[in-house]
């Protein structure tokens, strides 16, 4: 098989995961990552024995590479995608697209000029409960879908290693919402949501959690309910090294004929020990032999088979933009306190 070469842009929490399971991928090879924090670039490097850089347009020039992976913070995932785009690399772009729809739509676009491929990390995609879902919706299975219901509520500590940037809406909620949207055939018509503040909110000015309501041109009505204000120990335990901890995650789907339940909370595994009750992520991006396997795994697999086949990717940059137009109107709903007509022009 031919071999991929990729460069890593932002060397977070995510760009790290997202590098370490790709380089598990046979004849893909990372060969440089960019941080503007060029100690994280090294860090990351020296594990997978790529070069480090803290100028994105000096990697560029430098280094022979087919696709790129960005996963920057939020805000910045315009410039490096375009600059990708112009040298007709490949792109994958950590959730959310973008944080408004002008910069996305410049992203589409960029993508579609210069024939290349663009994915959206909406990792969902990819774990095989969320995936069956939506194939016994597609099938038919539940009849005329006509709720669905969607939690993810994360610990405070999250919320506090992300510092207020963004609102869980934005970084955790665009999940839930495109899984509605992925099993949902009609546009969504409205959105209305409420914001509520506490802890969080005191300490770094974002909400504590959010309910959305997402209203369908058929009667339908979908609901998310996100957050990230758990308590400290939900998750902040100590060892096993490969116990990474999660949240408090669940779906549920009522139709015509039938139902759907989903609930990660525990992901089927638990433990105990003197520092308390363990619920280990068994999903999205467990450690398996050293390595991340899981959705996260399955999803950059996908992203490097679509390169090398030549073939569209399953979360292409329009169902990004959908889903962050939701998120955007719901931003606004709490902000007016009113319903959100679509489309939103942001």
């Amino acid at each position: 098989m031919n071999e991929i070469r990729f460069a890593t842009i932002g060397a977070g929490f995510m760009g790290s995961l997202l590098t370490r399971a790709s380089c598990c991928i046979a004849n893909v090879i990372c060969a440089a990552v960019g941080d503007e924090q060029i100690e994280r670039a090294e860090n990351l490097a020296d594990v997978i024995g790529a070069r480090p850089y803290d100028d994105v347009e000096e990697l560029f020039r430098n280094e022979r590479i087919d696709a790129v992976i960005v996963a920057t913070p939020e805000l910045y995932h315009l410039a490096p995608v375009l600059s990708a785009f112009e040298r007709g690399l490949h792109v994958f772009v950590e959730k959310p697209i973008s944080l408004n729809l002008a910069d996305t739509d410049r992203i589409i676009r960029a993508g579609e000029a210069a024939g290349a491929h663009l994915m959206v990390g909406h990792i969902l995609r990819f774990e095989s409960c969320y995936a069956n879902i939506h194939s016994a919706v597609v099938s038919g299975m539940t009849g005329r879908v006509l709720s669905i219901y969607a939690r993810r509520m994360a610990g405070i500590n999250e919320a506090r290693r992300l510092a207020g940037r963004v609102s869980p809406l934005s970084y955790i909620g665009v999940h839930d919402i495109d899984q509605v949207l992925w099993c949902k055939s009609e546009p969504v018509t409205s959105v209305t949501a409420r914001a509520v503040r506490g802890r969080v909110h005191e300490e770094l000015g974002a909400s504590d959690l959010a309910w959305v309501t997402m209203d369908f041109p058929d009667g339908s009505v979908a609901v998310v309910e996100v957050g990230w204000c758990l308590p400290e120990k939900w998750g902040a335990w100590v060892g096993p090294d490969e116990w990474g901890g999660f949240g408090d995650v669940r779906m549920s789907v009522v139709g015509t004929e039938g139902a759907l339940n989903l609930d990660f909370t525990p992901m089927g595994l638990y433990g105990v020990d003197r520092d308390g009750w363990k619920l280990p992520d068994t999903r999205h991006w467990p450690t398996l032999n050293g390595e991340p396997v899981g959705a996260v795994r399955l999803e950059v697999e996908h992203f490097f088979d679509c390169v090398r086949k030549n073939k569209q990717p399953l979360v292409t940059g329009e169902d990004g933009r959908k889903a962050l137009e939701v998120v955007l109107a719901a931003e606004r709903s709490i902000e007016t306190g009113e319903a959100v007509r679509l489309p939103f022009k942001g």
